[in-house]
């Protein structure tokens, strides 16, 4: 009977200092409560000692969150716990005594919220399960006050980081963000961020490379490929290491990883607030990316367009690669560019001008050789090669990245564009992929210059001996008496021609003339211009020339063609020249000459007259 009484009157004190202490909350911390809570049952119960172990339903713990009594009394900070199960004294003190008791803070048909261990000394405890189910109801008010504020401190930090975590479309500022939030909430803690891509930001930020590699970096790897996050106790048991992944809408950013000490509690509420701050540290990244990706494609998109407006103004085929050199140059910085025109199926292909000094190299030729097979058994097919040396020993070259452009036309390969560096890795695919849609915007800007340029020269040339044509040398004549000090002109023609073709027939008249076109052409100068002037009949127009330049030039033709022309042939000149003193028109100047011939063939052919 005494028992009972002076269990009805600690369980009447009990409830008055439970209420007590819930009005007067705000005096005191979660922690600060419970442990005067513990030392008031230590009193109430005349007990040795009283410890009050709530469960972690998240973590599935049981946590000795306080203690009244002696210090070295053997209780455990925390142990595993299955949820419903039968908690010995054993299994929270390592020396129990006969007389300790361990009661479930919990009502009938309820879940248990933790145990209160009382440690009975030498003196039996009476029934308390009363007591237990007004302490268990005292401890829910307060963990349930307890996580609504700390859910009302995450969610007011949460909204403030991600305003500021969307506020930028900057990376960098992203990531110091999601870093300076962190650390400020949880201070304890250790952090680093393993970012999918390479970080070219600055260096203040703990910011390493994620590394694909499940054998050496399991966790972190996993995390990044499943999206989830991933727990990983170090080998020293001290640490607990966390990854969490950088979740976008439209993928996965890197690894966020989080350093808890052993010994710190990580509460279900804190690994909510840290994931949700990673997705949203996620989604400012993808925004951020998006937005540095438009830009980059409008930037491309820009200078594709300005390249194909200038390729497109009707520009020579010299200016249209000259414009192209500087643009692969400029924004992508090639040490070598080349660029090769392939005619049917030639070795190594034409070099064009404008090309820089590399590809006029001797020892080119085997690699030029090397890239025209490989991009015809590829046909046409775009390559990307970050260490040359190391995929192909075999063919000799100093450059370790390049690029293969090739220029297709009418599904039909044109040639290539070359862009090599002497360092491995140089370009990035995206700096290739720019390259190949330029280079594939061009391509009819430089095919079509060489067609315009073929047509023109069509135009001002003779099909059979390739020397330009009358009317183009008469325009060149007259623009150069207009505006220089003396000039030469010989008019050239083949003796005995007719002879020539009623003997040997048309095709070697065809074959001869050719090869006195061919002797011509050895023996001018830079600035000399000679045409077909009609049948069997030549023309070399000599810019700045005096007389004896003009002789000395027509009597080594004279010498040069009887010489060399098989079958033997010879050739009679007429010469004539002028002076600024005396700046004739073009067709006065051609019939002195023309009269000077007829001299020479008087006089017994194969001879200049002046």
């Amino acid at each position: 009977m005494q028992m009972e009484r002076l269990t009805d009157s600690n369980l009447e004190q009990a409830k008055l200092y439970f209420y007590q202490l819930l009005v007067s909350r705000e005096s005191y911390s979660y922690r600060e409560i419970l442990a005067l809570v513990t030392e008031n049952m230590k009193n109430l119960l005349q007990a040795d000692s009283v410890a009050l172990y709530i469960y972690d339903e998240w973590q599935q713990r049981l946590e000795r969150i306080s203690y009244a009594g002696l210090r070295q009394s053997g209780f455990r900070l925390s142990v595993d716990y299955i949820h419903q199960g039968v908690c010995m004294p054993d299994m929270l003190r390592e020396f129990p005594h006969v007389l300790d008791r361990v009661l479930p803070l919990q009502r009938p048909n309820e879940r248990v919220i933790g145990f209160l261990y009382i440690g009975g000394g030498g003196e039996m405890i009476p029934d308390c399960r009363e007591l237990a189910w007004e302490i268990g109801d005292c401890v829910t008010h307060l963990i349930l006050t307890h996580q609504a504020k700390e859910d009302e401190q995450h969610t007011a930090q949460l909204y403030e980081a991600t305003t500021n975590l969307h506020a930028s479309i900057d990376m960098h500022d992203v990531l110091r963000v999601l870093i300076t939030t962190l650390q400020r909430t949880y201070p304890q803690f250790a952090y680093a961020l393993l970012l999918a891509q390479d970080y070219h930001g600055d260096t203040d930020l703990p910011i390493k490379n994620l590394v694909y590699d499940y054998s050496v970096h399991e966790a972190s790897t996993r995390a990044y490929m499943t999206g989830e996050v991933q727990v990983e106790e170090s080998a020293n048991g001290q640490v607990i290491n966390r990854y969490v992944p950088l979740n976008g809408k439209q993928g996965i950013y890197g690894v966020l990883h989080v350093s808890v000490p052993a010994a710190m509690k990580y509460t279900k509420s804190d690994h909510s607030f840290i994931t949700k701050l990673a997705d949203s540290a996620g989604n400012a990244l993808e925004n951020a990316r998006l937005y540095q990706h438009s830009k980059k494609l409008i930037s491309d998109l820009q200078l594709i367009n300005e390249t194909s407006k200038k390729m497109n103004a009707n520009l020579r085929l010299s200016d249209t690669i000259t414009l192209m050199h500087q643009q692969i140059r400029d924004t992508f910085g090639g040490e070598e560019i080349g660029f090769i025109l392939y005619r049917g199926d030639q070795d190594a292909g034409d070099i064009l001008n404008g090309s820089t000094g590399f590809f006029f190299e001797p020892n080119s030729h085997i690699f030029l050789e090397w890239i025209a097979r490989h991009c015809r058994d590829a046909q046409g097919e775009a390559m990307f090669i970050s260490n040359f040396q190391e995929r192909y020993p075999d063919v000799p070259l100093p450059y370790r990245s390049l690029l293969v452009i090739p220029m297709v036309r009418s599904e039909q390969l044109q040639g290539v564009v070359l862009v090599l560096h002497r360092n491995p890795s140089f370009f990035t695919f995206e700096s290739f992929r720019l390259i190949e849609s330029l280079v594939q915007h061009s391509s009819l800007s430089i095919v079509n210059s060489m067609l315009r340029e073929r047509l023109e020269n069509l135009v001002i040339t003779d099909y059979l001996t390739n020397l330009f044509s009358r009317s183009y040398l008469d325009e060149r004549m007259h623009e150069h008496i207009l505006k220089d000090a003396q000039g030469g002109f010989i008019l050239i023609d083949v003796d005995d021609f007719k002879k020539v073709n009623d003997t040997y027939g048309h095709n070697t008249g065809d074959y001869l003339l050719i090869q006195v076109a061919n002797l011509i052409k050895d023996l001018l100068g830079p600035s000399d211009v000679a045409a077909r002037w009609g049948g069997e009949e030549l023309a070399i127009y000599l810019p700045h020339a005096s007389l004896d330049q003009t002789i000395k030039k027509a009597e080594r033709i004279v010498q040069r063609v009887a010489d060399s022309t098989r079958p033997a042939v010879t050739v009679s000149c007429g010469v004539s020249t002028w002076t600024a003193a005396d700046r004739p028109a073009v067709h006065n100047l051609f019939s002195r000459a023309d009269r000077k011939l007829y001299d020479a063939k008087r006089l017994g052919k194969n001879r200049y007259c002046i």
